[in-house]
């Protein structure tokens, strides 16, 4: 856990308990695909602990999570019960790179090398 529900509330978020440790766990999954998992190599007196738990704090007061399924409604109609999602993905992982961009560093891409 990256940011345990009494810092949270410290910190001065408004989730129930519940609701806050699903999107905790979802805001842990996502940092730790982006770094590699390189957080669990770090002491626990790193300085970058301090930026982890503000980031968990912003992905979640933010809704980078929507309604913690990564969407959030963005139009509803009644009578043709229609509803539309908007991704919120890509804006948390801008958020997490921005951060902890000394863990994340730069894209990878890969690409057939070519001698000459």
């Amino acid at each position: 856990m990256y940011l345990d529900f009494n810092t949270y509330r410290e910190m001065g978020g408004k989730l129930k308990e519940p609701e806050f440790t699903r999107a905790e766990m979802n805001a842990r999954m996502l940092i730790d695909k982006l770094t590699r998992g390189q957080l669990e190599k770090l002491e626990a007196d790193d300085p970058i602990w301090e930026r982890v738990r503000i980031l968990v704090i912003n992905l979640i007061e933010g809704e980078y999570f929507g309604s913690l399924n990564g969407r959030d409604v963005t139009s509803e109609s009644n009578d043709g019960r229609s509803r539309s999602y908007e991704s919120r993905d890509g804006r948390a992982e801008e958020l997490i790179r921005t951060y902890l961009s000394s863990l994340i560093g730069g894209s990878i891409t890969t690409a057939p090398v070519v001698r000459t």
